[in-house]
């Protein structure tokens, strides 16, 4: 999903980063709202590699389907996990990336409007994703600097509006083209199954019985 260009890490001690897990766990008692933040080792950052873009640094959930608050989730740079139990807010997670960088509710196989996404009784849903932006491949790093931040707010009508910001938290645009020129620019294609992988598609594309119907499978997701 992101340009990645080859680096030399920062600490000499091991040339193989730990892999980073993050858990989200449940409370039976709490209506599936309630979730302790996910963990993570704080000694890999100083390991980062740079030049690094495109990378989802963190995303958070304000009124998102069934949560009233989910997040900050904070992500490395190589493969992360969130674990939990059903209805903790994993597919919520997935969907909420999809939708906070662009994509259309159909996308999602769970409705056919943003307003679905907005919990029951809010009137409002928010969505916020941080990317990396760092290195030659960064994108206006002049005006965002180090990091994007794309916070999406979708309205019980099913309206979705957009802010822009910088790593410092500067407003640097409210315009869905920018948004398009940033995903174009980092090669995040949030409606392309290959990219993002929903479990409704992953069933339909296992229960494809040949190469020619997992093919249209993939093809009529990229329409």
């Amino acid at each position: 999903m992101a340009k990645r260009k080859e680096g030399s890490f920062s600490s000499s001690a091991s040339n193989k980063r730990p892999r980073q897990e993050f858990q989200e766990e449940s409370d039976d008692d709490a209506n599936e709202e309630d979730f302790s933040q996910p963990t993570w080792d704080s000694s890999s950052n100083s390991q980062s590699v740079s030049g690094e873009v495109g990378i989802i640094e963190s995303i958070q959930l304000k009124n998102f389907m069934c949560h009233a608050m989910l997040g900050p989730f904070k992500f490395g740079s190589n493969v992360n996990f969130i674990v939990g139990n059903n209805g903790s807010g994993k597919s919520a997670v997935l969907t909420a990336l999809i939708v906070g960088l662009g994509g259309k509710a159909t996308v999602t196989n769970r409705g056919s409007s943003l307003k679905v996404f907005v919990k029951d009784g809010q009137s409002s849903a928010d969505v916020s994703v941080t990317l990396r932006n760092r290195g030659d491949d960064a994108f206006k790093p002049e005006l965002y600097g180090d990091t994007i931040t794309v916070n999406q707010h979708i309205t019980l009508e099913g309206h979705r509006s957009y802010k822009l910001k910088s790593s410092t938290g500067a407003l640097i645009s409210s315009k869905k083209e920018e948004l398009t020129a940033i995903l174009d620019h980092f090669n995040i294609q949030v409606d392309n199954p290959v990219s993002v992988l929903t479990q409704e598609m992953s069933k339909q594309f296992l229960q494809s019985k040949n190469e020619g119907d997992k093919y249209k499978v993939i093809r009529l997701n990229n329409i």
